[in-house]
């Protein structure tokens, strides 16, 4: 038996050849191990099935699977330090040699240094010779304390230490050849590592061993060496912008699955990870069946990132880690129209629209106290009670690894660091491939797309290591010898661009020029230097493509609006659709949740009275809302004196105001002086400013003001308008009286004359704009927008 080296350059038939192999191994009952990249493996096992082919004895397994799989076999397995799990041991190693607790980038700093040196066969002891400065000594001291700290454990580089000096005694070998294993393939790698190649090299003795690469490695010279297959179909335009190169990807996408009958496992899209979300969303317009085999951490959508948002909104509140919390689904859209953020912000907003209280609880709650893996636990069952289980297994995993970290707010700002790293599986149903270009790597399709190819998207992303400069680093070649860091600066970008140009027999390469940020720079390597054309016609994908002869016009009859309150006129004048929507999910039995809070039930009570309060009614409302008891008590010869539920005007063709409360008093000769009461929240007002923004965005008391005074029937000489914050004083906005020719006034007269001739023929229509963030008939509505 011996290593067999196969080299080729990408497209040249290496896979092809090795499933010939694979398949004549299986007919002959001799069981088939491949070992590629995880991705690979339901495209490699669809190639090795075509035709019928059975596949019994043929396993497809990652090097890492490999590893352990052979130390099982061996008897000598420990537990495996994955995923954060190994960012958390980096954390405790650089506690343990600076005395305090880095940040999450400077762990994942380390710890990626850390892999690399482990992944080139490099130990504490061997870059000792290269800590000449204060950097590098620092991290071979938190190198040689993660490896002190994985005593009893194994992280992946620890396994396929192991592994290798099993293959090295060559006992493991033997077993497996014993056991019937016939051939060892490794396919579908760029490049492999000099502790790689000795293992495979070691496992050669009484296995047939296949190792395929684009180039042989420093040091190795090929068995089989294949030339190149003829060029691809390759085709290349540009797009003026991103959308439209997506749009038009959706529509050819289309056009191949419904007009050529080209098969979903047969096409692909390859995209910068970016741009993976709007190409998803895209798909759902277009009806495209996309399946993302992009990577996903648990915090990118779901469950997962609104946690995300809650463990971040206590830092920096903005609208969107608001809307994590639904009590302050209302704070989050006033911050989205206001445009703030920031905890100073929020705060002084949450004040003036009464929601104060709901924000501090929730940023109190926030605070960790006591343990705070319960401390999560109590979040999550309380914050996301509906999330799947296996959400939120994986969430207090990390949550029982940010304890070892830190505990109070540091422990809120490595929880959500770890949820940002852990990495959870996709459910995926059949469909066009949706990959970036690590995932494709190793596949090979009928058609693809390579979207968005500019300048810097697709790379091997080569760049100088922190802690060990290029001029102290090995030429690949002697590191390979005699085991060390090798240059990081090779040349890669080109051989990514050759692999990526070799993924179909049909490849589609789009590019834009440019976006809001300005001109792009196409990738010279996948395009060349020629001006590639312009994207071609395509048919439409998708019904908001169509152009039909006439604009798209909603068909509604006019419809009863009912009675012209003058603050539903100002509702109309917002949005007509909405109002009316809205009134007919009343009508259609939708449930309206009851008033939350103590006050707003209280309101409720004293509206629903409609006149007079006597004293036996105001003791009941003391009795029945304790908490403002000691208020009505204060307040009760005011109370007793108003007339509750007051409607102005109404009569046929005349808009009507509805009022809190009113109170008369007599002036000399006869007139009158009427002061309007406006309930509000007890943290709406507190000031005479406060309450005049509270009015400011209605039409309904200044309306009043201006009906009262020029009726001259109603003999009424002077208008007060007070604010009564609920557990407060009442506020008068203007304590000479609202006078009639205040622009106020006037204004909001106006807006009800023009409102009311449409409202009272039943005209509805849509009115997009901002008020669409909050719609609750958003989905009814054909010209909405958000």
């Amino acid at each position: 038996m011996s290593l067999e080296v196969i080299t080729g350059p990408p497209g040249s038939g290496r896979t092809t050849r090795l499933l010939a192999e694979a398949r004549a191994a299986v007919a002959a009952q001799r069981l088939v191990w491949w070992v590629g990249l995880p991705a690979q493996r339901a495209h490699v096992l669809r190639r090795l099935t075509e035709g019928g082919v059975a596949a019994l004895g043929f396993e497809f397994m990652s090097a890492q699977q490999l590893y352990y799989r052979l130390l099982s076999v061996a008897g000598d397995l420990r537990p495996l330090v994955v995923g954060t799990a190994r960012l958390v041991r980096v954390v405790e190693a650089l506690r343990d040699v600076t005395g305090a607790l880095p940040t999450p980038g400077e762990a994942r700093l380390y710890a990626a240094a850390i892999a690399e040196a482990k992944r080139f066969g490099v130990t504490p002891q061997a870059y000792a010779r290269l800590a000449d400065d204060p950097e590098r000594r620092r991290f071979r001291k938190v190198y040689a304390a993660y490896q002190r700290g994985m005593r009893g454990a194994w992280d992946y580089d620890d396994a396929r230490r192991a592994a290798l000096e099993l293959a090295l005694e060559g006992e493991v070998a033997d077993l497996l050849a014993r056991q019937g294993v016939g051939l060892l393939v490794a396919d579908g790698l760029r490049e492999i590592g000099p502790l790689e190649l000795r293992f495979f090299t070691a496992l050669a003795g009484p296995l047939r061993v296949r190792l395929s690469l684009p180039e042989a490695p420093p040091g190795v010279v090929a068995d089989v060496t294949l030339p190149p297959r003829p060029a691809p179909r390759v085709e290349r335009f540009a797009a003026a912008n991103p959308v439209e190169e997506g749009r038009w990807v959706m529509r050819s996408l289309k056009r191949d699955l419904l007009g050529l009958g080209m098969g979903p496992l047969d096409l692909a899209v390859v995209v910068p990870s970016n741009r993976v979300r709007a190409f998803t969303v895209l798909a759902e317009e277009y009806g495209v069946p996309l399946m993302d085999e992009t990577p996903a951490a648990l915090a990118d959508d779901g469950p997962g990132r609104t946690l995300l948002d809650l463990l971040e909104l206590a830092e920096l509140p903005t609208p969107t880690r608001l809307l994590a919390v639904p009590e302050l689904e209302g704070l989050a859209r006033l911050a989205l129209a206001e445009g703030v953020a920031g905890a100073a912000a929020v705060g002084e907003l949450a004040a003036r629209h009464g929601l104060l209280e709901a924000w501090l609880r929730w940023r109190d709650r926030l605070e960790v106290r006591g343990d705070p893996v319960a401390w999560a636990r109590d979040l999550m069952r309380e914050a996301l009670p509906d999330a799947p289980a296996e959400v939120v297994r994986q969430a207090l995993g990390k949550a029982q690894e940010a304890a070892r970290l830190g505990s109070g707010d540091g422990f809120r700002a490595w929880w959500a660091a770890l949820l940002q790293d852990a990495r959870r599986p996709r459910d995926q149903t059949a469909g066009v491939a949706l990959l970036d270009a690590t995932r494709v790597s190793g596949r090979r399709y009928r058609k693809a797309y390579l979207v968005g190819a500019v300048e810097g998207a697709y790379g091997a992303g080569e760049r100088e290591d922190y802690f060990l400069p290029e001029e102290r680093r090995s030429e690949p070649a002697e590191a390979f010898a005699r085991l060390g860091l090798p240059r990081r600066f090779q040349g890669r970008d080109l051989a990514v661009a050759a692999e990526l140009l070799a993924r179909a027999d049909h490849l589609v390469i789009t590019a834009p020029r440019g976006d809001q940020g300005g001109p792009f720079v196409r990738d010279e390597a996948l395009f060349g230097r020629e001006e590639p054309p312009d994207l071609p016609p395509v048919p439409a994908g998708s019904r908001l493509e169509l152009d039909p002869v006439t604009p798209y016009a909603p068909d509604l009859s006019r419809v009863p609006m009912g009675r012209p309150f003058v603050e539903r006129l100002r509702r109309y004048r917002d949005c007509s659709f909405r109002l009316w929507g809205e009134g007919m999910l009343r009508l259609m039995g939708e449930p309206e949740s009851p008033p939350a809070d103590e006050g707003a039930r209280l309101r409720a009570a004293l509206l629903a009275r409609r006149g007079r309060l006597d004293a036996a009614g105001l003791e009941a409302l003391a009795t029945a809302f304790p908490g403002h008891a000691a208020w009505l008590r204060e307040h009760a010869a005011t109370l007793l004196d108003l007339t509750f539920a007051v409607e102005l005007g109404g009569r046929e063709g005349f808009a009507a105001a509805f009022l809190h409360a009113t109170a008369k008093e007599e002036l000399e000769g006869g007139r009158l002086a009427v002061t309007i009461y406006r309930f509000v929240a007890g943290d709406d007002a507190w000031d005479a400013a406060s309450a005049e923004a509270a009015l400011r965005s209605r039409w309904n008391e200044y309306w009043a003001v201006g009906a009262l005074l020029d009726q001259k029937a109603f003999r009424v000489a002077r208008v007060h308008v007070k604010v009564w914050p609920l557990g407060g004083e009442p506020i008068d906005i203007a304590p000479g009286g609202v006078r009639g020719s205040w622009r106020r006034v006037t204004e909001k007269r106006r807006l009800v004359r023009e409102a009311l001739p449409e409202f009272a023929a039943g005209v509805v229509r849509p009115n997009p704009g901002y008020i669409c963030r909050s719609c609750k008939v958003f989905d009814l509505c054909r010209e909405g927008v958000r």
